[in-house]
């Protein structure tokens, strides 16, 4: 009874949202939590006979999910997947509840699920998933999930109280490869990585935060470093070392910043995304691994089902706003900050660019990160740059430091739209760098002020 009162309160709260026009995806998982603690582990009971899939990680969570969700639906497999990116438990509980029955019964084969770091031992021993994919580990909102060590201490604690899950970890980031050394025994692992990647790096990039051997806490070698702490490396006299990748990225070609192309496992068969970047050939390559791993799925089902993924909400994601081209990059620490520079910003310095930072609990109440970015190598950028959002001013403070000229704070967020329409003209392209809420925030007045963008439920 408890469990059907709670499904119940959960969709009556779903109608009210659409009703609202909020596009709350968290509060319906929030109400049927209220009613019943355990509601979680009874939608997942006796559902999704071909398996549970959970992917977490600092960086690429949200896009990694939504290629697996490619492969899935383009080879007729049936699933749920909280694919607007909430990813603590009551989201969670929210896109299952969506789907299912008022008796808690799905048709769905697949779970599918992006997982919040914090949240993954709670949500991991309801779910009890098949497979985990781990994308990347680094510093992160340290106000909630604390040092990268206790992270992987409580992900090792997990793995060994799920012993039939497989297990598929990023082989160029030392903490991540490091979980599965003592897991071989009982779980069967599998490693991803890149074997060959030259680019012009950050003079200023200061986010290698494992570079120490986990074990004995030497310092590591490192014969390639692509950025922060991935690469390949080796411990002291033959000890800890990079695994051997059973999914390896190789001829990795950027094209400036419209495309990145790639193959895998050697292969002839190229690859070519319409998003650049290699920290999106890192999310390909863990949708991959997981592809091959979890269904089986030939190099060619596999590459024929993601080859033309689009860019997903918030991510390297384009929306149209009265003429102008508004890219949207999702930022929340200085890692994807970096990357976001590197990618994008370097090579067009002439661009309107927007950071939109909140200190709300989904982005982390902790903005310090943002001193941590390599903003010192924007130097010299050319375009006027416009801050807003409830930390503006910090921001700004950053980018005086960082000799950044010519910034506009602009205090009141319902104003943000106009002001970046002043700033710009039609047909040029905006970069924006939001965090979790204030791309949400921003994402809607979009959709109300112009007919043509669609909200991400459509």
């Amino acid at each position: 009874m408890r469990s059907l009162l709670a499904i119940l309160a959960a969709k009556t709260a779903f109608k009210i949202n659409r009703l609202s026009g909020s596009g709350g995806t968290s509060l319906p998982g929030l109400v049927a939590q209220k009613l019943d603690h355990d509601i979680l582990q009874k939608l997942a009971y006796n559902n999704f006979p071909k398996g549970v899939i959970v992917v977490t990680g600092t960086n690429g969570k949200t896009t990694t999910t939504k290629l697996i969700a490619d492969i899935l639906k383009h080879n007729g497999i049936t699933y749920i997947h909280n694919k607007t990116g909430s990813n603590m438990e009551r989201g969670l509980i929210s896109s299952i509840v969506k789907e299912s029955s008022f008796g808690g019964k799905l048709s769905a084969q697949m779970g599918l699920f992006e997982v919040d770091e914090a949240n993954m031992p709670k949500v991991c021993m309801a779910l009890k998933p098949d497979w985990i994919v781990v994308t990347n580990l680094f510093r992160d909102q340290l106000d909630r999930y604390g040092e990268l060590d206790k992270i992987a201490m409580m992900f090792r604690n997990l793995f060994d109280d799920l012993p039939d899950a497989q297990i598929i970890l990023n082989s160029d980031d030392p903490l991540v490869a490091s979980l599965g050394f003592e897991l071989e025994s009982n779980n069967k692992v599998v490693y991803f990585g890149v074997d060959d990647y030259v680019a012009p790096k950050l003079a200023n990039d200061h986010t290698a935060d494992s570079i120490f051997d986990p074990f004995t806490q030497e310092r590591l070698y490192y014969t390639q470093q692509y950025f922060g702490h991935m690469g390949k490396y080796r411990g002291k006299n033959g000890g800890f070392s990079r695994p051997k990748p059973n999914y390896s990225a190789t001829n990795i070609k950027q094209s400036g910043i419209e495309s990145i192309q790639f193959s895998i496992n050697s292969s002839d068969k190229l690859i070519k995304l319409d998003i650049p970047g290699i920290f999106n050939v890192y999310n390909y390559l863990s949708a991959y691994a997981l592809a091959g791993t979890a269904l089986g799925l030939s190099s060619e089902d596999i590459i024929s089902s993601i080859g033309s993924s689009p860019a997903i909400f918030g991510r390297s994601e384009e929306l149209q706003y009265h003429g102008r081209a508004i890219l949207m990059l999702l930022i929340k620490n200085p890692t994807g900050l970096n990357q976001i520079i590197q990618t994008y910003l370097l090579n067009k310095k002439d661009r309107l660019l927007v950071f939109v930072i909140n200190d709300n609990y989904a982005d982390g109440r902790d903005v310090s990160w943002i001193w941590d970015g390599a903003l010192e190598d924007l130097q010299g950028y050319k375009g006027k740059i416009i801050v807003a959002g409830s930390r503006a001013n910090d921001m700004a403070l950053r980018l005086k430091y960082a000799d950044l000229e010519d910034i506009m704070i602009v205090e009141d967020s319902h104003k943000l739209l106009d002001a970046i329409e002043q700033n710009s003209s039609a047909r040029s392209k905006v970069f924006v760098l939001p965090t979790y809420t204030a791309m949400l925030n921003l994402r809607s007045q979009i959709v109300a002020r112009d007919d043509k963008a669609k909200e991400f439920w459509q």
